[in-house]
């Protein structure tokens, strides 16, 4: 089968078996397990994040702004309030406890963020992101304060800005016009991801365009192609037939779609 992702400006395929008539010769168990690892990265949270952000956030959408809320002793003071009021005694935790209860207190204060800012934004903004929060550093995986970091829609700032003023900072910059694909965004973001029990690595507004993929049965063995039109950003290493393949590509100009004109075809 190949199955296809179009998100914003980015197109994926990834060819793979499954169970049916074919293949017609046996699979050794080193093929078996390669089969098994892509389906894992089929659905690894950097490829959703990624696909998230290229259609909600990526090249010709409308400006978006990366943001960044630090917590401030009020803003801690706040975290330990709520962990107070749950009952929880963190001097009795040992250190991986207290981060997980200290990451479950700060994901809670940036939810009630969200609501404070959708109520500043009114009727005349809506308000779209994709938030995570971490208490990692992303290049050396050490422990930090917790802190979150989002994508947004750039209008919303000023609303973020009034909502977390008596908690922290906020800093904040441009999305690269000149990147073609998030993924590495959403790379940067998934590294600063400590796993939190029964927690996601990152959640989003419902108000996103979630790419659905395609699929159809592949007629060869072929390597997979970039569509006419389209460029190459990114394949991963073919050896031989049989084998499962990802590419990752510029879409073709005309089959890209504006996220407003796709809600208005809806």
């Amino acid at each position: 089968m190949i199955r296809t992702y179009e998100a914003g400006t980015v197109g994926e395929k990834t060819k793979f078996w499954v169970p049916g008539n074919r293949p017609n010769g046996k699979l050794r168990r080193k093929d078996k397990d390669a089969i098994r690892k892509q389906a894992q990265n089929e659905y690894s949270a950097v490829k959703q994040l990624a696909r998230l952000l290229n259609a909600n956030f990526g090249k010709g959408n409308k400006k978006s702004l990366v943001l960044g809320l630090d917590y401030n002793e009020t803003g801690m003071k706040k975290l330990h309030k709520w962990i107070e009021k749950k009952g929880i005694d963190l001097n009795s935790l040992d250190e991986a406890e207290q981060l997980n209860v200290l990451w479950q207190a700060a994901d809670h204060e940036l939810w009630n963020c969200l609501r404070r800012v959708k109520r500043r934004c009114g009727k005349k903004i809506v308000l779209k992101a994709v938030y995570i929060t971490s208490d990692m550093d992303g290049d050396t995986g050490e422990t930090v304060r917790v802190h979150h970091h989002l994508v947004i829609n750039e209008d919303a700032k000023d609303a973020f800005v009034d909502a977390w003023k008596d908690l922290g900072s906020v800093d904040w910059e441009k999305t690269w016009d000149n990147q073609e694909d998030r993924t590495p965004l959403a790379e940067y973001f998934i590294k600063q991801v400590r796993h939190v029990p029964d927690a996601k690595k990152y959640r989003s507004t419902r108000n996103l365009i979630r790419p659905v993929p395609k699929d159809h049965e592949a007629l060869s063995d072929a390597e997979l192609r970039v569509p006419q039109g389209g460029r190459l950003l990114f394949r991963r290493e073919f050896t031989k037939p049989g084998q499962p393949q990802y590419i990752r590509y510029v879409l073709p100009p005309k089959k890209y779609i504006p996220p407003d004109d796709i809600r208005a075809q809806e």
